[in-house]
């Protein structure tokens, strides 16, 4: 029998509506119920391309048992995190700040006052090798609400009061001044974090880069003055988007790119396929062939390809009757993560005959398989097509021949709700490619669901348009707009302008229009910057600021770019200034930030700007680091160790400190002397700092740590903040911090 969400329009909701739970959507109603019944609040987060929400719903959502717990010792209720975003970056910070670390599916148990006590992510049904299974934490809970209730409200309080806190912290003060200095510095930041052999930043899993790569885009074709770094930039740019189009993570046979790489190398994806990741990465494929059409023609084709198949995926897989685009396609079918996508050798064999034996060879296909299953990392027989060098060319007939036997599998399941914000990152990049009619055929869907509602909409699902717009909606839709006037602009100069097309200050006046609204509703015109909220939205302990990439740009970015190409440069430069010290501490999460700035800065006046040139090389291997200036360098023994048998792991952090420099002691004789620090983020810990000679730490530091897995937990992650200041005998550098990710297993 059908629970409540029945009557909701989310792909997510609607797949628990058969649940044997009793179902609430998010609202008033649902916390009448908790404090009529005295109950506490189970809340659900998740989203329709989960693997483990689905995981989780097979296991619990969907049993009886469990059913029956939840609907006699609880009010519960189902969020789709891509509805609700507010809802769920309030309780996200929570799970962060109580258990360090966070993911989906969100489980959080909360007072009847919406105020959290206790969290979670994915629990399986059971209790399963030494972990308490979701049964265990229902009864848990019941118990601890019926006999300890004072300790209970008490809990809640003190992290209602720190998620607070936690949701209204200010940016950073900077003293900064926004130049090409500052820039270089980010962008120096960045190459060093440069994977050269694969490309991409940091290592596995890898989430494609696409803020860093416009960034690094932006910066080669800028007026700055230092062409080694703009080349470099360059070259990691190119060589990032070059490996990902070759990688497992590009569907070759039915266009767009999966999430992201379980690997280091972009072979072994995460399979689902989010409109937000396929539309940066064609916008990012749409600069690269203008910079590469003259300097590599070779990439700028492959780069057309496979804007190309990605833009036939769009329209085949992602497009509605109405113009507007759906937002992902699931990971599972039949139950099985990626089985959509991967083939055995003898497919293959039989669908492409005497074909097949050097497609095999050139898309790296073996008979044992080379997709390894995720959790035992054991071959399967199963292989996903990926490439060394640019052969797809010469496979279009093979390629699609398997895309249309492909059709004849389960085909895995698709969100079909229009999220506002994620179309504007698609019109832009359409608009970035020249692809106008998709483009315009959205913008109208959107106006009309706009004038139907009565206000700008967050979503459109099943035709119906609801939500009042955040700032991520209104922000992306405006660029996105702004994006297709320039492009309507250049066709009308050039006088190839269709009839059928929006004239180019038509564009620009529906943009205008919506701009002032998000100005009217998000703007902070006492600080600068943009809230993520507005007066329409509800308020859950705070207002925020959206300031990092992740995994799209942040929406204050994206709007002060709007404020700025609308002429609106007073707004901009307060908003930049407001967030300067976030983009000073942290260049590596706040790329876009940095891009959109980038538009207020005039060209050097004392030298012309230099041509930037492709090093040949960059096609074909990784490109050459530049000349490092010394710098301390700070390193991991392992991102991922082994603890005892009673939780207790071991690892080390490692300084490196060039010669000339010095790094000051954990306990300096002088107090306006910056120590060296280690902060252990998520876990309980042990640090052991070595002897220095002289209050001063010179050429390699080794300073061993500990840290504790909580009881019944069988891994953990944790963060490291490694806080320290280098000085020369004469002065002292500024303080820097280092934030290194890890996880530690029971072994």
């Amino acid at each position: 029998m059908p629970n409540r969400l029945a009557i909701e329009t989310s792909p997510y909701l609607l797949q628990h509506a058969e649940n044997p739970v009793d179902w609430y959507p998010w609202g008033d109603e649902a916390f009448e119920i908790a404090k009529q019944t005295d109950r506490p609040v189970f809340l659900s987060v998740g989203y329709s391309s989960c693997h483990w929400c689905h995981v989780m719903a097979h296991e619990s959502f969907e049993d009886e048992q469990v059913g029956k717990l939840l609907n006699d010792g609880f009010v519960c209720i189902k969020v789709d995190r891509e509805e609700r975003p507010d809802v769920d970056e309030a309780y996200m910070t929570a799970v962060q700040l109580m258990t360090g670390r966070g993911g989906w599916p969100m489980s959080v148990f909360m007072t009847p006052d919406r105020k959290p006590f206790l969290t979670g992510t994915y629990w399986p049904k059971e209790d399963r090798d030494g972990h308490m299974g979701f049964v265990g934490v229902l009864n848990q809970v019941m118990s601890a609400w019926s006999t300890k209730r004072a300790l209970v409200d008490e809990s809640a309080d003190k992290i209602a009061e720190a998620l607070e806190q936690a949701l209204s912290t200010k940016p950073p003060e900077s003293n900064a001044s926004f130049d090409f200095a500052f820039v270089d510095q980010a962008v120096t930041t960045l190459i060093a974090d440069f994977d050269q052999v694969n490309g991409g930043f940091g290592t596995a899993p890898k989430f494609p880069p696409h803020s860093a790569i416009e960034f690094l885009f932006r910066y080669a074709t800028s007026p700055s003055k230092d062409v080694e770094l703009q080349e470099a930039a360059l070259s990691a740019g190119l060589f990032t988007l070059r490996s990902m189009v070759l990688g497992g993570i590009h569907d070759h046979v039915g266009g767009g790119f999966h999430r992201y790489s379980t690997d280091a190398s972009w072979l072994l994806p995460h399979f689902e396929k989010m409109l937000y990741d396929n539309a940066l990465m064609l916008g990012n494929l749409a600069n690269a062939v203008g910079i590469c059409s003259e300097l590599e023609p070779s990439l700028a084709e492959l780069f057309s390809r496979t804007a190309q198949t990605l833009v036939d995926w769009l329209m085949r897989e992602m497009t509605s009757e109405e113009g507007f685009f759906y937002s992902a396609l699931d990971a599972d079918s039949e139950g099985e993560e990626g089985k959509f996508y991967v083939w055995s050798v003898q497919e293959v064999v039989e669908i492409l005959q005497h074909h097949a034996p050097v497609f095999l060879e050139s898309f790296q296909f073996q008979v044992e398989g080379n997709f390894e299953d995720e959790a035992t990392r054991r071959k399967t027989g199963a292989n996903i097509p990926h490439l060394k060098q640019d052969l797809a060319g010469q496979f279009l007939q093979e390629l699609e021949m398997l895309r249309v036997a492909r059709e004849t599998r389960v085909r895995p399941g698709l969100d079909d709700k229009g999220l506002i914000g994620w179309n504007g990152l698609m019109i832009g990049a359409l608009g970035d490619a020249a692809l106008w009619p998709l483009a315009q055929n959205a913008i109208v869907a959107i106006l009309s669901a706009e004038k139907k509602l009565g206000h700008l909409p967050h979503q459109i699902s099943k035709g119906v348009p609801s939500g009042h717009a955040y700032l991520e909606d209104y922000a992306n839709l405006v660029q996105g707009i702004i994006k297709l006037a320039v492009c309507h602009g250049f066709m009308e100069d050039q006088g190839e302008l269709p009839p059928q097309a929006i004239p180019a200050d038509v564009l620009f006046n529906v943009a205008k229009r919506l701009c002032d609204e998000m100005v009217a509703k998000f703007y902070d015109e006492q600080d600068g910057a943009f809230f993520s909220t507005s007066s329409e939205h509800e308020t859950l302990f705070g207002r925020t600021k959206p300031v990092f990439d992740q995994p799209i740009p942040s929406a204050n970015a994206v709007a002060i770019r709007c404020l700025i190409q609308l002429g609106e440069e007073e707004k901009a430069r307060k908003s930049i200034q407001a967030l300067l010290g976030w983009m000073q501490r942290a260049p590596q999460a706040t790329e876009s930030l940095y891009s959109a700035a980038m538009l207020l800065l005039d060209p050097p006046g004392d030298l012309p700007a230099e041509s930037v040139e492709l090093p040949a090389e960059a096609v074909v291997a990784a490109p050459a680091p530049i000349a490092p200036k010394p710098e301390v360098k700070v390193s991991i023994s392992s991102r991922e160790f082994v603890a005892a048998g009673d939780g207790t792991g071991s690892a080390s952090i490692t300084i490196s400190v060039p010669e000339g420099l010095h790094l000051n002691s954990a306990t300096p004789p002088a107090r306006w002397l910056v120590p060296t620090k280690l902060t252990i983020n998520g876990l309980k810990s042990t640090i052991k700092y070595p002897e220095a000679t002289n209050d001063r730490y010179e050429g390699e530091v080794t300073i061993p740590f500990t840290v504790q897995l909580p009881a019944g937990e069988s891994g953990a992650e944790f963060e490291v903040v490694v806080s320290y200041q280098a000085c020369t005998e004469s002065e002292c550098q500024e303080p820097k911090e280092k934030v290194l990710s890890a996880v530690v297993v029971r072994g």
